[in-house]
């Protein structure tokens, strides 16, 4: 990302929106969705890929927990009792007709918390990110600048005649 030539705003819209299309609960239809909006917004495809590996099997857990609370928040439902589930039969059929209600409610909650997160997620990585970049490519020109001083500075000093 850093080595692009591209805008610093293009480049962070790119990472940023694989960002959000990681936080979201649409499993398995990440890179799909990434690529359709990258071609569609013609964004660098590598840039949103790379942003939707951000939520993958060892940080879904977490994200979940995180999620799963602020859709209760935000949909104002209740907390459900999965302790109080029959789990001992959980590979009959009875423990799904029980549990099927619940399931349902806590997967509701997880996706819309997902969802929220997802904007939350995409829009601060898209801030952060400009400012980085913008920062970063500031460091190199100036750096560039006194690297340029510096040749003309001794390209003068060999040109210029020995002090006698």
């Amino acid at each position: 990302m850093l080595g692009s030539d591209s805008p610093p705003e293009t480049v962070a819209a790119s990472f940023a929106i694989g960002v959000a299309i990681s936080f979201t609960p649409l499993l398995g239809l990440h890179w799909i969705i990434a690529l359709l909006l990258a071609f569609i917004l013609k964004l660098n495809k590598v840039d949103v890929l790379l942003g939707t590996l951000v939520v993958n099997p060892i940080t879904l857990p977490p994200v979940a927990a995180v999620a799963i609370p602020i859709g209760r928040l935000l949909l104002r439902a209740r907390r459900e009792a999965v302790a109080h589930l029959p789990w001992h039969e959980m590979f009959r059929r009875s423990f799904w007709t029980t549990a099927g209600p619940t399931m349902k409610a806590i997967g509701l909650q997880m996706a819309v918390g997902m969802f929220f997160i997802s904007v939350i997620a995409g829009a601060l990585t898209y801030v952060i990110l400009v400012n980085l970049i913008r920062r970063h490519r500031a460091k190199l020109a100036a750096a560039a600048l006194v690297t340029a001083s510096e040749r003309e500075e001794a390209a003068a000093a060999e040109q210029s005649p020995p002090p006698v």
